[in-house]
């Protein structure tokens, strides 16, 4: 969006969760309303025409920067102490996530929206956390 007005490219990772505003003063909510204002975009058909015409080294970069983001992620977790409960719950939404995205046929009967979701793996993989991170016993 910036190029069309004539700026630099820009880029969001996940390090920036707390951008400092114009009182510089760190607030979330900045991602929080690009993050809906980026959710919304994706129930418009034209934005993902846009977005499926980019060309093959644009997508290369934000593969690049999936992987970034992804180990960001990981360095998250590396500050994690890892008890049983920690790796229980990383361990199962980790399958069920990457099985969901190697074994598409699991969730076939899905309207498409929802199997598109299902399919993805990281959609289930966050659910799966959440729910065994509430539901599980700490003393596992």
């Amino acid at each position: 969006m910036a190029s069309v007005f004539g700026g630099l490219p820009n880029t969001s990772f996940s390090q920036n969760v707390g951008i400092v505003g114009m009182t510089g003063i760190m607030s979330r909510h900045v991602v929080t309303i690009g993050a809906i204002i980026l959710v919304l975009c994706g129930f418009l058909p034209k934005i993902g025409a846009v977005i499926a015409s980019m060309p093959l080294p644009v997508l290369g970069g934000v593969i690049v920067m999936f992987g970034m983001v992804a180990a960001a992620g990981l360095n998250m977790l590396a500050g994690v102490t890892m008890n049983r409960w920690n790796m229980v719950i990383i361990a199962v939404s980790l399958v069920f996530g990457l099985g969901l995205n190697l074994v598409p046929t699991a969730v076939q009967y899905l309207p498409g929206v929802l199997h598109t979701m299902a399919v993805s793996g990281l959609l289930p993989t966050a659910i799966i956390a959440i729910v065994l991170n509430q539901v599980l016993p700490e003393d596992i």
